[in-house]
């Protein structure tokens, strides 16, 4: 019996933002040398080596603005179609390692809102609340999905920052910036009922939760 060892890592750019997809062979990382993989605009974004019955990574994290050693069990990763790598801080998707249908239909069924839409962004600190900062990210994700969050301008390729208690989205046409809190239940609360969020062209707009509705600042 064959077995397939070709492999694809999909991993995001903290510099640039691309989504850089690499093909390798498992048995590249039996090398006593890690293997490398960087992003075409230079940026090293992972390294993979052995290290006995494990897989280490050395990976640049886009929330944390910092580097993850992450192990993963070396027989997992050759009988599993695709495995999801997180950052230990935030819980937030770092990188997609598996086979390269199985990565192509992850990518295309969950989407991923730090790729297809809005641009990675920073953290300032930790967030005040990782679940309530989930659910606001998987909110803006469907709306993105949809079509359903863009800017009055026109554009839709939005960047994103994520801090301790907000998520900014910015337009880079314009300037139009939307701030979403994501401190308590309250601000999801505050998101209700939202099926279209639009950008003021060169404003400043604010859902939270202390008054349910949008406020403009020109």
């Amino acid at each position: 019996m064959l077995i397939d060892t070709s492999r694809v890592v999909a991993v995001r750019c903290p510099q640039c933002g691309r989504l850089e997809l690499r093909d390798y062979s498992l048995f590249e990382l039996h090398s006593s040398q890690p293997t490398a993989i960087s992003c075409q605009c230079g940026y090293a974004l992972v390294e993979i080596g052995r290290r006995s019955r494990l897989y280490r990574l050395d990976i640049s994290c886009i929330v944390c603005e910092t580097r993850h050693e992450i192990l993963v069990d070396a027989k997992g990763l050759l009988q599993n179609d695709a495995l999801v790598i997180f950052c230990p801080e935030s819980d937030i998707d770092l990188a997609m390692i598996g086979r390269a249908e199985r990565v192509q239909e992850l990518l295309a069924a969950e989407g991923d809102l730090l790729a297809n839409v809005v641009m990675p962004g920073a953290i300032d600190s930790a967030f005040v609340d990782i679940e309530i900062m989930r659910e606001v990210l998987e909110r803006l994700q469907g709306w993105a999905n949809d079509g359903q969050l863009y800017c009055s301008c026109g554009n839709h390729q939005l960047e994103l920052d994520l801090f301790a208690e907000k998520v900014e989205v910015v337009c880079s046409q314009c300037g139009g910036t939307l701030v979403i809190y994501a401190e308590r239940e309250e601000d999801l609360v505050a998101m209700e009922g939202l099926h279209e969020v639009v950008l003021k062209q060169g404003a400043f707009t604010c859902i939270d939760s202390a008054d349910f509705r949008y406020r403009h600042r020109v």
